[in-house]
């Protein structure tokens, strides 16, 4: 997917629990090597806006968009988003490495594992079951899973939840090599994510 540049646009969003209106009018648009960071208080909203982006809830108004050379249908974004959040679990009986062999989609990215693992300090509990994982591996274990194979958008709600400081290190380190080739959409309240991205809204 090198060298392809994305739009991720978002035009007049709404999202209504029943009566309970969460958000409305949300508009933004975001291209290959920009980034955006969604904050606001909890209870906003910023979870429930990341799934609609990730194709995974689908909004009360409004309408987004992923295009490269053209527009891209809803049912193949998953080809091209790597999404993770707090929802998004591993599966306990199996090992790190079972779960990340699990989802890869393609031999071409096989070459990625052993760099990824290295990466976010996971090699030396690649077969360890991840019911025995603390709360930080197995973060580190979701961020691996959702940008495995290469997605030219990220989307990562609260990626930094439950890492220590050599964890928060590597997500950093990582995030900005990633944002020059990729758009990367991410909601947190803490301040030193808020400083990866080029730009940011806020909710609530």
């Amino acid at each position: 997917m090198s060298g392809i540049r994305y739009t991720l646009r978002v035009q007049d969003l709404a999202k209504k629990f029943n009566s309970t209106l969460l958000f409305k009018s949300i508009s933004f648009s975001v291209e290959t090597g920009g980034s955006l960071c969604v904050t606001g208080p909890n209870g906003s909203g910023k979870s429930t806006l990341l799934k609609i982006l990730a194709g995974i809830m689908n909004p009360t108004g409004g309408a987004v968009s992923l295009a490269a050379a053209a527009d891209i249908p809803p049912c193949d974004w998953m080809n091209h988003i790597g999404y993770t959040g707090p929802l998004v679990n591993p599966y306990d009986d199996l090992t790190g490495l079972e779960n990340i062999q699990f989802v890869l989609k393609s031999g071409n990215y096989a070459s990625r594992l052993d760099s990824l693992l290295r990466q976010f300090n996971l090699t030396q509990h690649r077969d360890k079951l991840v019911k025995h994982y603390s709360s930080g591996m197995k973060q580190r274990l979701r961020l691996i899973l959702a940008v495995l194979n290469d997605p030219p958008v990220l989307i990562l709600d609260e990626p930094g939840t439950n890492l220590d400081a050599g964890g928060r290190e590597a997500l950093s380190s990582f995030l900005d090599l990633a944002r020059k080739q990729k758009i990367i959409v991410l909601a947190t309240n803490e301040p030193g994510e808020e400083k990866l991205c080029g730009g940011g809204i806020r909710l609530g």
